[in-house]
């Protein structure tokens, strides 16, 4: 027998001890007594130390200063200099809140992970690692107990599972507009810029001369196609998305600096590229998470 089904069968196992009253095991094993025996003391379990609570699940502290341990092990792998971090406990245990938040909510939409998914992670772990031995060195060089280890996978493939069917949902179509901007840090130049084009200046000469955003400096200020929630300046994306055909903006002020944009296209339906889709698809899970995040009932003790 491995010891993989040895552990799942000692688990297997605790739920029928449990069934079993004391007294049941008492009329077994024990003499029927001559006297009335002298009630016994109820005894109390003694609470597990918690870091948090999680909409009334427990965030065991011991599996938590594990989780930190993993974390400044891995720090100092990449050689990274933990005081220069700042709170990074406070950063582990959010990190640890929202993947039970994600959890609990991927079975509130009805994902289900079978035992057998996990077993088979495990079985991967454990070809990987050169069986048993190696496992077991691996499990304590890493600060997870097997039950530890089997419970994150478990979790692991329960968010995967939420949020691989989330991003699905998400279409490889959407409206789209192809647009080019200049980027200066000036309102002056800014203005003088739109003026300029106005008048009959090469937008695509100016941008490449002036604009501060390199990446698309070189190609005339050109964006490329892009849908809605996509572009990490807010601002320009509305704009972009407004402007009539081959109209200059007003200029427009961000947290970056100031734009002169143009719309040179629009599509009603098109697809997106692979770059676009991905993006959409994180932003779907994180808009996902955020809303978990907003109900969520949280206690932190630490």
């Amino acid at each position: 027998m491995t010891l993989q089904k040895t552990f799942l069968s000692i688990l297997l196992g605790i739920p029928l001890l449990a069934a079993c009253s004391w007294s049941d095991w008492q009329s077994v094993i024990a003499p029927a007594p001559t006297a009335t025996p002298t009630a016994t003391p109820t005894v109390t379990p003694t609470p597990i130390p918690l870091a948090a609570r999680v909409n009334g699940e427990g965030i065991p502290l011991s599996e938590f200063e594990h989780e930190i341990a993993r974390f400044e092990q891995a720090q100092d792998y990449l050689g990274n200099d933990l005081d220069a971090l700042g709170d990074y406990r406070r950063f582990v245990l959010q990190s640890m809140i929202e993947e039970r938040v994600a959890a609990q909510a991927a079975s509130a939409m009805g994902r289900t992970i079978l035992d057998e998914q996990v077993d088979s992670v495990l079985a991967d772990s454990l070809q990987a690692r050169g069986g048993d031995s190696g496992f077991e060195a691996w499990l304590d060089e890493n600060f997870y107990t097997r039950e530890e280890f089997r419970e994150a996978i478990r979790r692991q493939l329960l968010v995967q599972s939420a949020t691989d069917a989330i991003a699905a949902q998400v279409p490889d179509t959407a409206e789209q507009v192809h647009a080019r901007h200049i980027l200066v840090g000036n309102l002056d130049l800014a203005n003088s810029l739109r003026e300029q084009i106005l008048a009959g200046k090469n937008f695509g000469e100016l941008a490449f001369a002036f604009s501060q955003d390199f990446s698309t400096s070189v190609r005339g200020g050109d964006l490329g196609w892009f849908p809605r929630g996509v572009l990490t300046v807010t601002e320009v994306e509305e704009a972009a998305f407004s402007l009539p055909i081959g109209q200059t903006s007003q200029v427009i002020q961000s947290r970056i600096g100031y734009h002169v944009l143009q719309t040179l296209e629009r599509e009603a339906a098109r697809s997106l590229s692979s770059s676009a889709l991905e993006t959409l698809r994180r932003r779907a899970v994180e808009a996902w998470l955020a809303q978990q995040m907003q109900t969520a009932q949280v206690e932190i003790f630490i």
